[in-house]
């Protein structure tokens, strides 16, 4: 060893790249354990003001909960940049719309182990985005969440409807809403539930519709024989610490392999 740089690194752009590379798996992991953090923090939240059951039919009592909490408005909150959207914790601590909402929901499901996704309801068309809500997914047991209804669905065997279950049988949303509608009362938010332009028709994590290659990948998905509106939205896309660490982790990546190749092409 002469302590010279490796020929790969002499390049000031190799070095450069080496730097940011390292800049942002350091960047990535902060906002990991801050996300951590928050999810924590939300676990605190759910054992000491709702409950400290494990069973996942507890998504019922956090989903009336999160309905309760602060107000429906849009949370003007963010991470980092304006289009990252707020935080699970401030909209806690500032309430947020049904989209906002959801993924307050989600994110204090899965501080005690539930899975969930988030679903996009549309309007007729089944391509414009109306409402959001949750999916409960925690092994065999499906549910649905509107946190901004205080909205379930139950079922008469003792559990719940799915999101297919309301795709095929579209009676099930205004009936469930008659019931509600007669026990609150007409002053009750469910009074005001859009029932044409957020219906369960065309329920599903992901837009499908939204562009030529989204659909492709669906028609792809459905000669294979995989039904694409039941597939799972990824975690990291609707919590912004989340999303940001995971981006920052995949550049990480890249710029590293990066400089592998180049190391390669000095051989």
């Amino acid at each position: 060893m002469n302590g010279k740089l490796p020929m790969r690194l002499r390049n000031p752009a190799s070095r450069v790249t080496l730097v940011t590379s390292i800049i942002f798996l350091m960047l990535s992991l902060a906002c990991y354990v801050s996300y951590k953090n928050d999810i924590s923090y939300l676990r605190a939240i759910v054992r000491a003001n709702i409950s400290t059951e494990t069973s996942p039919k507890i998504f019922e009592s956090i989903n009336h909960w999160v309905y309760q909490n602060r107000g429906f408005r849009k949370n003007q909150g963010h991470f980092l940049f304006q289009s990252l959207g707020p935080t699970p914790v401030q909209v806690l601590n500032q309430g947020g719309d049904c989209t906002d909402k959801s993924i307050l929901l989600m994110a204090m499901l899965e501080s005690i182990g539930i899975d969930s996704t988030l679903v996009m309801l549309y309007d007729t068309d089944g391509r414009t985005p109306t409402h959001t809500v949750v999916e409960v997914r925690d092994g065999q047991f499906k549910a649905v969440a509107d946190p901004v209804y205080d909205l379930v669905f139950p079922n008469p065997n003792g559990g719940f409807y799915n999101i297919d279950e309301l795709r095929k049988n579209p009676a099930l949303l205004p009936n469930r809403l008659d019931d509600l509608l007669q026990t609150r009362g007409a002053s009750n938010k469910i009074a005001f539930y859009k029932r044409v332009n957020e219906s369960y028709q065309f329920a599903s994590p992901i837009n499908w519709n939204k562009n030529y290659l989204l659909k492709l990948i669906s028609n792809t998905l459905g000669r294979l024989g995989i039904e694409a509106r039941n597939l799972r939205r990824p975690h990291f896309m609707d919590d912004p610490k989340l999303f940001v660490s995971t981006t920052l982790f995949f550049s990480a990546l890249f710029l590293y392999f990066s400089l592998l190749l180049l190391k390669m092409e000095h051989l």
